[in-house]
């Protein structure tokens, strides 16, 4: 599955409606976007901090979830904010339009906590935490989690470098096979190269987040 990080590259603005409507029409089969809070508790879909004054400007969530509704497409939604009431107004969201096989909740470590103990009580909630040096990371046999990713961030520079120096392929295949006999689905991000996207799928991961949706398509099918 190719999952369009935020509908970048497309030719449109990142985090809007058009920018996944292109992204599904280059190839792309899922979407991965950003949310946060704002003003008055308000969820918008947006990857940096806004003003007040700004927010008016933003997806919102309920236009969110219509749209997912209407594509029927899965959605990678990453949490910028550790707030149980922002997992709480998000998780309630999923659960009255019944959306628990479309919407994954996403996000680093420090965010994403409070995602895995909203499971407790809401058992269908899929939750996916970012694993950049998952060798490093300490990962519990998950009773409801749904995955992992895997992976580094080209803006970070070197952090492809460390994590395939870290990892060798045959290493990335083990790791794999460790999480999925764990429960998790492996899947990976944000990959925007050739040499990054065939080091995954060389692994039997072709679950993949990235900005170059075609060069991906090219790849992986």
């Amino acid at each position: 599955m190719i999952i369009s990080h935020r509908g970048r590259k497309t030719g449109k603005k990142e985090n809007t409606l058009e920018a996944f409507e292109e992204a599904f029409r280059l190839g792309a089969s899922g979407i991965e976007c950003d949310l946060r809070f704002i003003i008055n508790d308000k969820v918008i879909v947006s990857h940096d901090k806004i003003s007040d004054s700004e927010y008016k400007d933003q997806l919102s969530l309920s236009d969110l979830f219509d749209y997912i509704k209407y594509k029927k497409r899965p959605f990678f939604l990453e949490l910028k904010d550790s707030s149980p009431k922002l997992v709480k107004q998000v998780s309630e969201k999923i659960k009255k339009e019944n959306l628990w096989d479309l919407v994954h909740l996403i996000g680093f470590s420090i965010y994403i906590k409070t995602a895995l103990s909203f499971q407790e009580k809401y058992p269908k909630l899929r939750v996916i935490p970012f694993l950049n040096l998952p060798i490093l990371s300490f990962i519990r046999p998950p009773k409801k989690s749904y995955g992992v990713f895997l992976g580094w961030i080209d803006e970070w520079k070197g952090s492809q470098q460390i994590f395939k120096t870290l990892i060798s392929q045959n290493r990335l295949k083990k790791l794999k096979k460790f999480y999925n006999d764990r429960g998790f689905r492996v899947m990976a991000g944000v990959i925007n190269n050739e040499k990054g996207i065939k080091y995954f799928k060389n692994a039997g991961i072709t679950d993949i987040v990235t900005d170059k949706i075609k060069l991906a398509s090219k790849i992986l099918r």
